[in-house]
């Protein structure tokens, strides 16, 4: 879920980067712990180990590094893609030739690839999900508009599963929308939960390939439980 770059301020000094990247990190935890408004400049610049002016030469305040903390990725590129937009988990239903089924696996796939990156990365998606349920008021409606398209798009593979020709606005439909995405957006929102209860569902790569692959069938159940439910009495899907 990636938004527009932050504005530049003043230039690193040649011998600041290792401190810039640790007022990232330590603010990128804290803000995923704590959210915006709780975490202070001075708790960020105890944590990094740096004086309380670095923040405002690097970043110039704390909006600014709270910006940056998003937009920077924390994912070392040779070993691991950047983080897609929500919308982009999903091949476009109007134009994708996988079939629903498909298309389902692939977005149960692409959403859960984030955690298979390491630590940060899960921060950096904790910190996401949280700007959702407890906006900053620094970020814009990016995210918000990234999510919209998400839930659009998979109410028309929702309904195209259902075997209508046009996407279903009713409500059921919208409800079986919420609760697939629901299925994914959990590994995110509950991450200190699963990673209490049941950390090896997410312990090595391959145990979230299979989490994926069993999310998606879960979802097409839903989907056929819905289909059934749709049936006159008598008839059979």
């Amino acid at each position: 879920m990636n938004v527009p770059p932050p504005p530049s301020h003043t230039p690193i000094r040649s011998d600041g980067t290792l401190a810039r990247r640790r007022l990232l990190e330590a603010a990128l935890q804290l803000f995923a712990d704590k959210g915006y408004q709780k975490t202070s400049t001075r708790e960020i610049a105890d944590a990094a180990g740096v004086n309380l002016g670095s923040i405002s030469y690097y970043f110039g305040d704390k909006p600014g590094l709270y910006r940056a903390v998003f937009c920077e990725s924390f994912c070392d590129a040779t070993a691991a893609p950047d983080i897609l937009q929500a919308r982009d988990c999903l091949p476009d239903p109007t134009t994708t030739a996988l079939d629903p089924d498909a298309a389902l696996a692939a977005f149960f796939f692409n959403f859960l690839h984030p955690l298979k990156q390491g630590a940060l990365i899960r921060l950096v998606m904790r910190l996401h999900f949280r700007e959702l349920v407890e906006p900053s008021g620094v970020m814009g409606t990016e995210m918000d508009d990234d999510l919209a398209d998400l839930f659009r798009n998979m109410s028309r593979l929702i309904s195209r599963r259902l075997g209508l020709d046009a996407p279903d606005t009713d409500t059921d439909t919208l409800r079986l929308t919420h609760a697939v995405l629901g299925m994914a957006m959990h590994f995110f929102v509950a991450q200190d939960l699963v990673d209490q209860v049941s950390p090896e569902l997410v312990a090595k790569p391959e145990s979230i390939d299979v989490l994926a692959e069993r999310l998606a069938a879960w979802a097409a159940g839903m989907i056929d439980s819905e289909a059934r439910r749709r049936q006159p009495p008598g008839e059979l899907v």
